[in-house]
């Protein structure tokens, strides 16, 4: 049986309004946390020594703009266009000569890596993160930052639970360009969870 055109167009608003209240909802859910990043940096350790040491080093913050505790289950991962994959680190030996690579560097400032940094964050807060990736190719030319645990804040959590936000980068002499960013289906982070804990 066909629908009367009255039902039809009761359909087509029901349909609207409710498209309407999923935007509404991903605002607001995005807007909890102020994520923001700087351009990655080389940083050579030991340099022209038998221990010269590279690494890439990736400043970000963690906001929480609201009065209410938010939960970050933050992890980050690099992979190259080489098919290396590097999980983040940190390295305290050398953070008192990366820091100032922080664009955003104050004396005294404190930072937080992923293992530190994930978890409850108060409200009105800002973490300040580093991310140190150790001995990357350097032949790579093309530089891929997964981070996940903020899907939830952009998606529903059981539709995006697995998503990453992926921050693409590419070498330009000596210094790494942004080229795109964004929230994606790429499973690399996934892939290598499953090749570390053997599952």
């Amino acid at each position: 049986m066909s629908l009367k055109r009255s039902d039809s167009m009761k359909l087509k608003k029901f349909f609207l309004g409710f498209m309407f209240i999923l935007s509404v909802s991903h605002i607001a859910n995005a807007s909890q946390l102020d994520f923001s990043w700087n351009a990655p940096k080389t940083y050579v350790h030991n340099k022209g020594t038998a221990g010269e040491v590279t690494y890439i080093i990736w400043f970000y913050n963690l906001g929480n703009t609201i009065e209410k505790p938010i939960l970050v289950p933050i992890e980050v991962l690099l992979t190259t266009d080489t098919g290396e994959k590097y999980p983040d680190a940190y390295y305290p030996e050398i953070m008192e000569h990366v820091a100032k690579l922080d664009e955003d560097y104050k004396e005294g400032k404190k930072y937080q890596y992923a293992a530190v940094a994930k978890g409850e964050l108060a409200p009105k807060t800002t973490k300040h993160c580093v991310a140190m990736f150790e001995d990357v190719d350097p032949q790579a030319k093309r530089l891929d930052i997964f981070v996940t645990g903020i899907s939830h804040f952009f998606f529903w959590r059981w539709r995006m639970v697995d998503y990453s936000y992926k921050i693409t980068y590419e070498k330009e002499q000596d210094y790494w360009k942004l080229i795109e960013h964004g929230m994606t289906k790429d499973t690399s982070h996934r892939s290598y969870e499953f090749e570390t804990r053997g599952w």
